[in-house]
């Protein structure tokens, strides 16, 4: 009896110690931020947690990832993501995401963050529920016997929802924030097909009256800016950059990095896959049999055409050269509206 109140006990100290350490490093970080003013993050126990997730049940899991593992659970009857880093030292990722997705809860294209906990030694994230999986398990996983296709005019939404998300975190705050991980797999998917832009924790902001932010190369291979991947060096044309990638991905139905092409004497990265098949003039054969094998449709061609040339200006090896977000987000929107009005022509800029 003694033995089990006095474990107890040294878990209260455990959880308190933590609280304080993650509650001071988070304010900190707050206050660099946005001067402390940001949306609410209200604090869930870890106790709460481990009974929203079924003491985090491997079917529970949404996602694994590298460094983290999303589980789907309920909070007081709401569904919920539970976002659980598998690595104690990650403290400051998670107390990253939870500054600036705190900051993104406000557009409907991000996942919004409902709270987090503080008591264990690596803070955990409470975010709003997204039933339909991640945009990569719906256009990568095809061995799932739950696989189901999206059609291309939900591609172009999916791609046109994203863009604007990422034009709000380059644009809405006093200093210009760079996401660095923009990819497939963090988009997730509700039951309408709104796509949530996830995953905040490698964010960074440029610092005032920079161009840039100097930084550890960070990201997922094959979406590193080339100039990132040099010299770590990061902006708004970076997420360009990786976002450009993701657009390949959709138009393509292949992963951004693949070694299983290297056996078949292909390109590790799709950009070089991409590239050399424009260069053989095959590109053609590249894009998403799901996509080729739809019901015709008219201007369909010219909106395939105008979003690959889009999608090759974003990956352009000079950032100079890319365009910005918010000229993507314009042209991503206009091709969506093609599929609703056929007789509006889809130009695109060369």
């Amino acid at each position: 009896m003694m033995k089990c109140l006095r474990r107890k006990k040294d878990r209260e100290v455990t959880d308190e110690t933590a609280f304080l350490i993650n509650g001071s490093m988070l304010l900190e970080k707050l206050v660099a931020f946005c001067n402390g003013r940001c949306n609410p993050i209200r604090n869930f126990s870890a106790e709460e947690l481990e009974k929203a997730t079924n003491n985090y049940d491997k079917k529970q899991v949404l996602k694994l990832d590298g460094y983290f593992e999303l589980y789907k659970g309920f909070l007081q009857d709401r569904p919920v993501i539970v976002k659980k880093f598998v690595e104690n030292q990650m403290e400051q990722f998670a107390i990253n995401e939870i500054v600036y997705a705190s900051g993104m809860s406000k557009h409907k294209n991000a996942l919004k963050l409902l709270g987090s906990c503080l008591e264990t030694p690596c803070p955990i994230l409470v975010f709003e529920s997204a039933e339909d999986k991640t945009l990569a398990d719906r256009i990568l996983d095809r061995n799932d016997a739950f696989f189901q296709t999206v059609p291309w005019n939900l591609r172009l939404k999916i791609a046109a929802d994203i863009a604007n998300v990422v034009v709000y975190i380059h644009t809405a705050f006093p200093r210009p924030i760079v996401h660095r991980n923009i990819k497939a797999s963090n988009i997730l998917l509700d039951e309408n097909y709104v796509a949530k832009l996830s995953d905040f924790a490698l964010c960074v902001s440029i610092p005032e009256g920079k161009s840039h932010v100097k930084d550890l190369v960070a990201g997922t291979v094959g979406l590193i800016a080339p100039e990132s991947l040099a010299g770590g060096y990061f902006n708004e044309k970076s997420d360009v950059y990786s976002f450009g990638v993701t657009l390949l991905v959709l138009l393509t139905g292949q992963r951004s990095s693949d070694l299983s092409r290297n056996e078949k004497g292909e390109e590790f990265l799709l950009v070089n896959q991409v590239k050399k098949s424009i260069e053989m003039n095959i590109f053609r054969e590249m894009v998403d049999p799901i996509i080729v094998e739809e019901a015709a449709m008219l201007g369909k061609e010219q909106q395939l055409e105008a979003f690959r040339s889009l999608a090759l200006r974003c990956i352009n090896d000079s950032a100079e050269d890319r365009p910005i977000m918010i000229e993507v987000a314009k042209e991503l929107r206009h091709i969506y509206q093609c599929t609703i009005s056929p007789y509006q022509p889809a130009v695109h800029q060369s």
